[in-house]
């Protein structure tokens, strides 16, 4: 049986990048030059990248090209550590960008996240989260100001958590977590450079220190082709 023109060019890439003859970040040729290089219509390399990208061989960042991945990253979802602490065990470079830093009014669904009275204020905070200078995760988080006193943009630059239990001398206890899958909407691709509607991993976060109290609120927007979730089942 005749194998289709598209999977042909899928195995070859596929095995450059095996043997890293391709390797982590290399641009792929674009459409037009694949075309050539192949002798086949630009619609069957097109379906040749797009199974590629939903196999996590490669990721586009919109404006710029289709590039080598890494293997997907996989978050735990039992066990609770910081993004910068998963980047660390994967030996991944951890930058984040601040998109936003303000101090606002608890709205009532921000309020009852983190038990907070009517009125009371909340830091509002926008972060791109990259690994490897690939941006993976954007995120909005809500922290109290009556905990975080003098908070600032310098200081969730870094890692949060690191902050909260080497400055703060608290000790974060349990989260409680959902998850669905969601298309992006145009923030979302502006900030992770990925198409509109492209699919994504939608995660809500709530947060709670040993002593009961919630110290945060967070919605974030993973990139469905840079990560995986694992999860440990028993019995």
């Amino acid at each position: 049986m005749r194998i289709p023109s598209y999977q042909l060019i899928e195995n070859e890439i596929k095995e450059k990048i095996k043997k890293s003859e391709l390797k982590h970040g290399t641009k792929i040729p674009s459409e037009n030059d694949l075309k050539e290089t192949y002798g086949v219509s630009r619609m069957t390399v097109r379906q040749a990248l797009n199974n590629l990208v939903n196999d996590g061989y490669l990721y586009r960042h919109k404006g710029k090209g289709t590039f080598v991945n890494h293997t997907k990253m996989e978050k735990r979802i039992q066990g609770l550590l910081s993004f910068t602490e998963e980047m660390q065990l994967m030996n991944r470079m951890v930058t984040n960008k601040i998109a936003s830093f303000q101090v606002m009014k608890a709205t009532e669904e921000v309020a009852a996240k983190l038990f907070l009275g009517s009125g009371e204020e909340v830091y509002r905070i926008e972060r791109i989260r990259s690994a490897d200078g690939v941006p993976v995760l954007y995120e909005t988080l809500y922290l109290p100001k009556r905990i975080f006193k003098d908070l600032t943009e310098s200081i969730v630059k870094n890692s949060l958590y690191n902050y909260i239990e080497k400055e703060l001398k608290l000790s974060i206890n349990f989260s409680i977590q959902s998850i669905e899958a969601v298309n992006a909407n145009q923030t979302v691709s502006n900030y992770l450079g990925i198409a509109l509607d492209y699919a994504v991993l939608h995660i809500t976060l709530n947060t709670f220190l040993d002593n009961g109290h919630p110290f945060e609120y967070v919605s974030s927007y993973y990139r469905a082709d840079q990560y995986r979730f694992i999860q440990h089942a028993f019995r």
